[in-house]
């Protein structure tokens, strides 16, 4: 079942200006992976973290936010007020999330100007936005009818990010007074770990959404997935800045099996079973839940050493990031706008497939090549499906 057209012509527009914008702000995302296939040695930090947040903040953070968006209205009749909050929130999202992660460039390239300030200022910014779609989010719940566990893990990941993100606003915010926080073994671990785990709460309410067959009311499997997934996230900056990662480690690491257990008995299974024959909304889901099992496993792996990156393989944090990012996120999100676009299919037929098959084969090159010789070469081929994605998914959007 694909997500239906919004009913409300003022929402689905503004559904519209929100997914050119995440598309439009993972181009630099996409422009950096290049830079970086091009590097040779170590890559610069402010290089890395822009392309890490113009992924994380700009195209999942944002896509997430459309989401919500998109399922709390569906086919609802909705007032003035209802339009003109989804416009709101949809535009001002993309403006300062598209800011914002301009902003790590600046603040980490220029240390030493007044340009490490714009980082906080801005991050300030996203996070009450952020907040502000976590808290209208759970207003509209009373509105839903029925309220399914898409609902409710769509809220969910909101939440667990707002949580998230508030924490890498403040390290972003030392990085520019000086230290203010408890200390920590690893202090970017307490904002990373979390965002990391929100993920899947996202990746697993669009495959749901692509594969249930009606709308139903949420059940209480459903509602462990979602409630094991946010407390597991919710336990690491705790575990980080009280220093007791081997003490909740555990505890995190059985409550995300849990939920997992759960996702793949409900409805991830019958995403693994439907293999792609072509391109399409299924295809996409398809390729993300298997980069989701994937992004599991080695989560998993993280887990049982105590994220200690002595003994993690070199090449663990890039491989490690690029399937969650683009075989887990990246996949399912081109199923967000391949939905969001399916009244101009026509346009550009053959580029869907190409975009698809480019990308997951490319994924497979890039983690081979890099775990076999440490080199980035596959990347050109990953980042050639994506791009291409990309420009028929904006296109596609933009004429529906």
């Amino acid at each position: 079942m694909y997500l239906p057209r919004v009913k409300n012509d003022s929402v689905w527009g503004s559904l519209k200006f929100l997914f050119l914008g995440a598309l439009l702000i993972f181009l630099i995302n996409n422009w950096f992976g290049f830079d970086n296939a091009l590097t040779t040695g170590v890559i610069d930090r402010w290089q890395i973290l822009i392309h890490l947040h113009a992924g994380s903040v700009g195209w999942i953070t944002l896509s997430a936010i459309g989401l919500m968006l998109w399922v709390y209205t569906g086919d609802r009749s909705v007032d003035a007020a209802h339009e003109g909050q989804a416009r709101l929130l949809a535009q001002g999202a993309t403006v300062i999330f598209a800011l914002y992660v301009v902003a790590f460039g600046l603040s980490y390239a220029f240390e030493d100007s007044f340009l490490v300030y714009v980082h906080p200022i801005l991050g300030v910014l996203a996070v009450l936005t952020l907040w502000w779609a976590t808290i209208w989010s759970f207003g509209q719940m009373k509105h839903q009818a029925p309220l399914t566990t898409v609902h409710l893990l769509a809220t969910g990941a909101l939440l667990t990010a707002s949580i998230g993100a508030t924490v890498g606003m403040l390290l972003g915010l030392e990085h520019a007074i000086g230290q203010f926080l408890p200390l920590a073994d690893d202090r970017i671990g307490a904002h990373a770990a979390m965002m990391d785990t929100y993920l899947f709460l996202v990746a697993s309410a669009i495959i749901e959404l692509v594969h249930r067959k009606e709308a139903s009311r949420w059940g209480w499997a459903g509602l462990a997935q979602a409630v094991l997934w946010m407390v597991a996230a919710a336990l690491v900056p705790i575990a980080y800045f009280l220093n007791l990662v081997q003490q909740i480690l555990p505890l995190f690491g059985l409550m995300l099996i849990g939920g997992m257990v759960i996702f793949l008995v409900r409805f991830g299974w019958r995403a693994l079973v439907s293999l792609p024959t072509g391109a399409g909304v299924k295809a996409w889901a398809f390729f993300g839940a298997l980069g989701l099992v994937a992004y599991f496993a080695m989560f998993m792996y993280g887990v049982s050493i105590g994220f200690d990156f002595a003994v993690m393989p070199s090449w663990f944090f890039a491989v490690f990031a690029h399937v969650g990012f683009v075989g887990m996120m990246t996949n399912v999100l081109m199923a967000l706008q391949a939905s969001r676009g399916q009244a101009a299919k026509a346009v550009l037929p053959w580029g869907e497939p190409a975009a698809l098959w480019l990308m997951n084969l490319g994924i497979i090159a890039f983690l081979g090549l890099k775990i076999a010789s440490d080199i980035r070469t596959g990347a050109w081929v990953m980042g050639a499906g994506v791009v291409l994605g990309v420009v028929v998914m904006g296109m596609r959007v933009n004429r529906s």
